[in-house]
């Protein structure tokens, strides 16, 4: 969870289904980078309040985890240094001081929905690969929003830059010496609803008060909605097979260095 959207409540009572389908679609694609049982380090940069680390912790068990966020303080950083086990995780404001503490080489870094809150995302990611942690066999796990023509108030909310597509993320990627060895979207679902909401805010006043998904409260169709946005991933990624491009309101990338 985006730390601004967490600090709209002092009480997350669930996790919104959207963030607990995305968790199930990046095991889906680190699985396709690394076996379960593998010991590698995965660096997650802006790593929000570190639920999505824990998450793939129970899956990836013998994975290290390095977590960063520029939002975190002092005392965040003790908070979460003493809730997480520390020979699994380590926590850290910044990636100067994450790689003075680790000198391990990262087999995968995350950037999940981080890139768009970058001005210049194409210098921020040759800052990351400058990183002598960083080797040629390093993979990246992009995640953005998908579609411009979508930017809506709640972008302005989390201060995003922009909104991707296939051709922007894959341009921007190579622009930042690194190849691309997968792109694609998904949430396919989700798409009619943002569209309708983009359209309501251009025909009306957008509202200046804008909803997190940390004060979402759970609901009995909590569980349908992850399957059924899991499963919106799921066959999204056999039509990609199949060479056919289903849209979705989000895009991802996983690339290494060139």
């Amino acid at each position: 969870m985006d730390l601004k959207e967490l600090n709209l409540t002092t009480n997350i009572q669930s996790r919104h289904p959207w963030e607990k389908a995305r968790v199930k679609v990046v095991c889906s694609l680190i699985a396709k980078l690394f076996h379960k049982k593998d010991r590698i380090v995965i660096l997650d940069i802006g790593c929000g309040d570190t639920w999505l680390i824990e998450q793939l912790s129970i899956t990836f068990k013998n994975a290290n985890f390095i977590a960063v966020d520029t939002a975190f303080d002092k005392e965040a950083i003790d908070f979460y240094n003493n809730k997480l086990n520390s020979n699994q995780f380590s926590v850290y404001d910044s990636l100067e001081s994450a790689f003075e503490n680790n000198h391990q080489s990262i087999d995968l870094i995350l950037l999940l929905d981080v890139i768009e809150h970058i001005e210049n995302d194409i210098d921020f990611l040759k800052w990351v690969c400058s990183f002598k942690n960083i080797s040629d066999s390093t993979k990246f796990l992009i995640t953005v929003p998908a579609y411009q023509s979508l930017f809506s108030q709640h972008d302005v909310f989390l201060e995003h830059y922009r909104r991707y597509d296939n051709k922007l993320l894959k341009k921007n990627i190579e622009s930042s010496n690194l190849k691309a060895l997968e792109i694609g979207y998904f949430f396919f679902s989700l798409l009619p609803p943002r569209i309708l909401t983009s359209m309501k805010e251009k025909v009306f006043k957008p509202q200046k008060s804008v909803k997190g998904i940390g004060g979402w409260k759970k609901t009995p169709l909590d569980n349908f909605i992850i399957n059924l946005l899991f499963i919106d991933y799921k066959v999204s990624a056999l039509f990609k097979r199949l060479q056919i491009k289903i849209p979705g309101l989000s895009n991802y990338a996983i690339c290494k260095k060139a």
